[in-house]
C-alpha cells in the first residue's frame, strides 16, 4: 500500500466519521449544540466549525494559498451551513486527492500561521486533517457524554469492517 492509497483511505474515513458526528449533532437541542465547555473549541458548534475550517486551511495550503484563515462561528451558524461548507471544501479535496502522486506527496508546502511560515511535506499536511479531526472528535464525544447524549462509534476499525461488509 502506498502513501496515496493511505491518504485517500484516511480522507474517506474522515468523511464517514464527520458525517456521523454531524448527524448526531443535528439531533441535539440547539442549547446543547452551543453549550460552553472547557475543552475543544468551547462547544460542539465551535469545534465542528473548527474542523471544517481546518480542512479549508489545509487544502488551501496544498493548493498554494498559505494565508487561508479559520472561519468564525457566525459564518457557519448551524448544521445546514456547516454541511454546505464541508461540501464545498471536500469538492476541492476530491480534485486534489484524484491527482495525488508520490512526487506530490513529497512536495514541500508552506503554511502561514500568526505571521510565521511553516514548511512540511504535502503528505504530512494531507494526514494532518484526519488526525486533527480524530483529536477533536474525541473532545466532541466528551461534550456529548457530559450532556447525556451519545456520539456514535467512528473508529477506523468500525469503518473498515463496514467497508468489507458493504463490499459483499
Amino acid at each position: 500500500m502506498n502513501s496515496n492509497t493511505i491518504a485517500c483511505d484516511a480522507h474517506d474515513w474522515l468523511r464517514w466519521m464527520t458525517g456521523r458526528t454531524l448527524d448526531a449533532a443535528a439531533t441535539i437541542p440547539d442549547a446543547d449544540f452551543r453549550r460552553d465547555f472547557p475543552i475543544g473549541m468551547g462547544s460542539v458548534h465551535a469545534t465542528i466549525v473548527h474542523l471544517v475550517g481546518a480542512e479549508r486551511i489545509w487544502i488551501g495550503v496544498l493548493e498554494g494559498d498559505a494565508t487561508v484563515t479559520m472561519p468564525p462561528t457566525s459564518e457557519l451558524p448551524d448544521i445546514a451551513s456547516i454541511r454546505g461548507e464541508f461540501a464545498k471544501v471536500r469538492a476541492r479535496w476530491d480534485g486534489y486527492l484524484e491527482r495525488l502522486t508520490p512526487a506530490e506527496c513529497d512536495r514541500v508546502v508552506v503554511r502561514v500561521r500568526d505571521g510565521i511560515e511553516y514548511r512540511q511535506r504535502a503528505i504530512d499536511s494531507i494526514m494532518q486533517v484526519p488526525t486533527h479531526a480524530l483529536y477533536h472528535n474525541a473532545q466532541i464525544s466528551f461534550m456529548f457524554r457530559s450532556m447525556g447524549h451519545t456520539l456514535p462509534d467512528s473508529s477506523w476499525i468500525l469503518w473498515g469492517r463496514q467497508r468489507i461488509a458493504g463490499a459483499k
